[in-house]
């Protein structure tokens, strides 16, 4: 996306820098340097999702614990297979 069209899509929705950076963990200030040098694609993808209702997301501490989790279940498995192997 060009600079140009990522202003004209935040203006048609009535978002201010403030508000826009917030929904996307961003700054005002570093919305304004994408309004001035373009987007990236994750950027592009990011607004696309706003605009199909997708509400802003943020990490909570419940998030946190399920990766915990994820991580110590995949490090016991693997310690099984290789037990397997061994065996």
């Amino acid at each position: 996306m060009t600079g140009e069209e990522i202003r004209a899509w935040r203006i048609s929705r009535n978002l201010t820098h403030a508000k826009l950076g917030d929904w996307l963990g961003l700054t005002p200030q570093a919305v304004s340097k994408y309004e001035e040098r373009g987007a990236t694609k994750a950027l592009a993808l990011a607004l696309a999702a706003l605009d199909r209702g997708l509400k802003p997301w943020r990490a909570t501490k419940e998030d946190f614990k399920a990766v915990e989790q994820h991580v110590r279940m995949r490090a016991l498995r693997k310690g099984v297979l290789n037990d397997e192997k061994t065996n």
